[in-house]
């Protein structure tokens, strides 16, 4: 596996795979401090530091898709240039800064937007690069 997008790969799916054991770590002991499910209901539900992490873990599967698919595209064809690559890491990095915002203070405009913002413009980058090489 010595691909250049195959640790970009790996690393997007090792923070879904974290973002989903944190969530439910959070969960889990809040259900278990609340004295279950019932409590938890009384309590009023997770609190909003858990249904932020919730709502990240459903994110790693709307863009990031779009990604494995593209990086996935890139390899098979052997087509994927520096630039692509670079695409690659931007984005990832930007998926990392994306969860920490929104885990962290939830700061949506600007942190979280400008982070979804430059991984937007990467993968979109990406895809015309593939678009350019199809045709």
């Amino acid at each position: 596996m010595t691909h250049p997008l195959v640790l970009p790969m790996l690393i997007q799916m090792s923070l879904s795979l974290i973002i989903l054991y944190w969530l439910s770590y959070g969960r889990l002991t809040t259900i278990k401090k609340a004295g279950g499910i019932a409590g938890l209901r009384k309590e009023g539900g997770f609190n909003a530091k858990l249904i932020n992490r919730g709502d990240n873990f459903k994110n790693q599967f709307e863009l990031p898709v779009i990604f494995y698919g593209l990086c996935l595209l890139f390899i098979v064809t052997d087509s994927a240039t520096s630039a692509v690559v670079n695409a690659a890491w931007i984005f990832v990095i930007s998926r990392i800064l994306h969860t920490v915002i929104q885990a962290s203070n939830n700061k949506i405009f600007p942190n979280r937007f400008l982070a979804f913002l430059v991984g937007s413009l990467a993968l979109t980058a990406m895809l015309v690069m593939a678009i350019m090489k199809a045709v």
